[in-house]
């Protein structure tokens, strides 16, 4: 897999993230709710509406039996849809994955419109160019739309009952499969592994699954809005600066704008995405918190400049990197 994606699918990696970033969920998803309760402020609690789709509105690697929209808002504004599909896989057990939905105009315009067309691309090159024995380690919600889309094996996909104090996952409760207790443990190793030093956390996960099967890192932006509940499964708690600066007229400026907050607030590696009439900008004020695995593998501007020993970037999204598949390096045993 990894010399064909290399060869005709990896992305460039993009410095400009100002120019490129894609849309957030940081003001409409699990990030602001959780600031909300952070701060004591009282918060409006999300109302839901559900309404079940046509089992042909999602289409992927199985077959989807069913199909609810769950459309979510605040204070009487939209801010948001998921879909939840229901499958069985090849054994005949039955499945749940969260998609994001395709929306019928404006689909770059739209916080989940983008994310349905970077996994809908990821999809497609990983379904084709990954081994079929490939394992591939993410969080939960990003293995369930792996192994529905591109039908691959996902190290975790089903959250716990620590995932559903948050009130978006809280919503869809009754729609997901819980974790067993071994999978359980999974959500606690990989929450520790993506909130440790990345030289140890890649150590061990070679160490963990042996030179048997091809092991793949996927991850996204969207981890830095799971912080609190990597915390809550016994990762290690991640201090971050996160700001909105406004987007002016100028790139170049506000460039400048972005640096000299990052600096500011950190030692000037940050990550920044643009939605609409701002940029949401992450850094990383700790010294520890830098060199985690999960910085080291989302698109923060100073991991760009060197990967982690031991692993290789195969693919990259566009949007400034969104989305990247990583392969744990090892040999292979002779066949």
């Amino acid at each position: 897999m990894r010399r064909t994606l290399r060869k005709g699918f990896l992305s460039a990696l993009s410095v400009a993230l100002l120019a490129t970033g894609g849309a957030l969920l940081s003001r409409q998803w699990i990030g602001p709710v959780e600031l909300k309760a952070e701060s004591g402020q009282s918060e409006t609690p999300l109302s839901v509406r559900r309404a079940q789709e046509s089992a042909n509105a999602v289409q992927g690697h199985f077959s989807a039996q069913s199909v609810e929209r769950h459309a979510f808002s605040q204070d009487g504004k939209a801010l948001f849809d998921l879909l939840v599909a229901r499958y069985a896989d090849r054994d005949g057990a039955r499945q749940s994955a969260v998609l994001f939905p395709k929306e019928a105009q404006a689909l770059a315009s739209t916080p989940t419109g983008m994310r349905y067309e970077l996994w809908q691309a990821a999809a497609e090159v990983i379904a084709r160019k990954a081994p079929d024995d490939a394992l591939f380690l993410s969080w939960w919600d990003d293995g369930q739309r792996l192994h529905f889309l591109a039908g691959k094996e996902a190290w975790l996909r089903k959250p716990g009952m620590k995932t559903f104090t948050n009130p978006v996952w809280k919503a869809l409760k009754g729609t997901l499969p819980l974790a067993s207790d071994e999978e359980s443990r999974h959500l606690a190793q990989m929450a520790r592994w993506l909130t440790m030093d990345s030289d140890k956390a890649i150590a061990e996960i070679a160490a963990h699954f042996g030179p048997s099967r091809p092991v793949y890192l996927l991850v996204d932006n969207d981890l830095l809005l799971h912080l609190a509940e990597f915390g809550a499964y016994g990762g290690a708690p991640l201090k971050f600066e996160a700001q909105n600066i406004p987007v002016g007229d100028d790139l170049h400026g506000d460039i400048a704008r972005v640096k000299r907050w990052a600096g500011e607030t950190g030692d000037g590696n940050y990550l920044a995405q643009k939605e609409g009439t701002y940029y949401r900008v992450w850094s990383t004020p700790d010294p520890k918190v830098r060199n985690t695995l999960l910085v080291r593998l989302l698109p923060f501007v100073d991991s760009l400049k060197q990967l982690p020993e031991g692993v290789s970037l195969v693919y990259q999204s566009h949007w400034g990197g969104f989305l990247s598949v990583y392969k744990i390096d090892g040999l292979r045993p002779p066949p």
